[in-house]
């Protein structure tokens, strides 16, 4: 993925994926994939967005995408530290009241975690 770098790790329970760079038309699909090939059904999903500096329209479709999915296999996606950027493009497309956003990873470990299930 060019300017883009996403790294994912099974912790606490939940998928943590760390997107740092620029997201648009050039990448998005990689970003896709590999939210794709980390999500398990029932396993919430945290995106740590702290080092993602400019989000598109096909960024966003990603993002809407994967909280869809979640929505339907019980793996709630939680956003986490959204830069100025993209947290303006979710603010004027009217979609960020509609996503499970968070300040720091910790707001959304304690969100995360009443959903978790434990052995």
């Amino acid at each position: 993925m060019s300017g883009l770098d996403v790294r994912c790790e099974h912790t606490r329970g939940a998928m943590l994926i760390r997107v740092v760079g620029e997201v648009d038309a050039t990448n998005s699909a990689g970003l896709a994939s590999a939210i794709e090939d980390a999500r398990r059904p029932g396993v919430p999903v945290v995106l740590d967005l702290a080092g993602m500096t400019f989000l598109d329209s096909s960024g966003l479709k990603v993002l809407l995408s994967a909280h869809l999915f979640g929505e339907h296999d019980g793996g709630q996606v939680h956003l986490v530290a959204v830069q100025p950027v993209p947290i303006r493009v979710l603010r004027i497309t009217g979609v960020l009241d509609r996503l499970n956003v968070h300040d720091t990873l910790e707001g959304a470990w304690a969100a995360v975690s009443p959903n978790v299930h434990r052995p």
